[in-house]
């Protein structure tokens, strides 16, 4: 008896065991099931555990706007002569299921960069980055602040792809992309009318499905937003709308698809990234308002960072690689960003910029002054000149004009 007890015990043990190691491998392969030399596309094998055989995906690309869809096996079979090749494909894959990705990228931007002086709410709406919060002299104007978390496949070759409105158990939000055509405006499929647009619309027309409880979500970390993430508060919540729906609905089951933990995590990944001591304090932060070898910031920051420039080599944005953890799904540590993002997102190399410049505003503004200060004293000398030539000649004539008189 005791000896069919302990076969019994040794069964249940092996039977658990054998659960907990498919659950594991299940796990495993939602992460690195894309890690390609060509993501997602290795075999049939990897399309099943990818989920993406028979599913229909909108091949975004970079763009904005309306893109292709396919299934996946249909792109998975795509030839290396057609438009989007999974060879070469460079963007977002719209409506993949939430959780299959590899790694995080916590994107940073400099508001100097991107925001003007005074933020204008009628003209400025929908640049995101911006809001009162980020005018000259807020806390959070002149610091790296808070894009957004997102979930990124792995790729090694000159490439790289992401999961864009992602449906998952709780919700479908694909139809948050253009795609979805849930705006009930006129003159919505004409080519200017952006995702902006789309989302400024479902906004308006309060379609709750793509929309962010503000109240609910934001204000508790009010605060913490004005400093780590001031364009979280510009008007209509737009920026926290567009970041759930497009990104951390493909990472919702993670974070419980609970958008206030998505937040909080984004913002205490933030503050751990970029507060004194942290290598983008030390090597951007303490450079602001100078410049910066484009090599030697990349090296000290550990290759876990994406530089990106505008065309005068001013910073942009910053794009930190962290490590996906394997058993809570949870971003964890900084890590080496992959070959593919580094090859195809580095915009200050594409501009070919040896340094980087890190804008202040207010140095900005002397630097303008400094190079023409000689322009506008020469301007201020020829106007006393001229000035002065006119008091001449108005005497002059004034007493013309009294001799005359007086010689009557």
């Amino acid at each position: 008896m005791m000896l069919y007890k302990q076969s019994l015990f040794i069964l249940f043990v092996i039977f658990f065991l054998l659960i907990n190691y498919c659950f594991g491998r299940l796990n495993y392969s939602t992460i690195h099931c894309l890690i390609g030399p060509n993501f997602w596309c290795l075999n049939e094998t990897t399309e099943f555990l990818c989920d993406i055989n028979n599913k229909s995906i909108g091949l975004c690309g970079l763009t904005n706007k309306r893109c292709q869809i396919k299934t996946g096996d249909i792109f998975c079979k795509s030839s290396s002569t057609q438009q989007q090749s999974p060879f070469e494909f460079n963007g977002g894959l719209t409506g993949v299921n939430d959780n299959y990705f590899s790694y995080y990228i916590l994107g940073l931007y400099w508001p100097p960069s991107s925001c003007p002086l005074i933020y204008n709410e009628t003209k400025d709406l929908l640049n995101y980055f911006c809001s009162p919060y980020t005018n000259i002299n807020q806390p959070g104007s002149e610091r790296l602040v808070l894009h957004g978390l997102w979930p990124t496949f792995s790729t090694y070759g000159n490439y790289q792809g992401w999961p864009q409105f992602c449906s998952s158990t709780y919700n479908d939000l694909s139809y948050c992309h253009i795609d979805g055509n849930l705006c009930p405006w006129k003159n919505t499929t004409q080519h200017d009318f952006t995702q902006g647009h789309y989302e400024y619309c479902l906004s308006m027309e309060h379609i709750e499905q793509c929309l962010v409880n503000g109240t609910q979500v934001l204000e508790p970390e009010y605060e913490r937003l004005k400093i780590l993430a001031p364009g979280y508060l510009n008007k209509y919540n737009l920026f926290i709308n567009h970041e759930w729906t497009k990104h951390g609905s493909c990472c919702s089951s993670t974070f419980n698809n609970n958008i206030s933990n998505y937040l909080t995590h984004m913002l205490d990944l933030t503050d751990m990234v970029t507060r004194p001591g942290s290598l983008t304090y030390e090597y951007i932060q303490r450079y602001a308002g100078e410049k910066i070898g484009l090599t030697y910031l990349i090296s000290m920051l550990n290759q876990t960072a994406i530089i990106n420039c505008n065309s005068k080599c001013e910073l942009e944005e910053i794009w930190i690689c962290i490590n996906r953890n394997h058993h809570t799904g949870l971003p964890n540590e900084l890590i080496s960003c992959p070959l593919g993002a580094r090859n195809t997102s580095d915009s200050c190399k594409k501009a070919r910029c040896e340094y980087v410049f890190i804008p202040l505003r207010n140095k900005l503004q002397s630097n303008n002054t400094g190079e023409n200060s000689t322009q506008i004293i020469w301007i201020k000398f020829i106007l006393i000149i001229f000035i002065f030539t006119l008091l001449k000649l108005v005497l002059f004539f004034c007493g013309g004009f009294y001799a005359f008189f007086y010689s009557f």
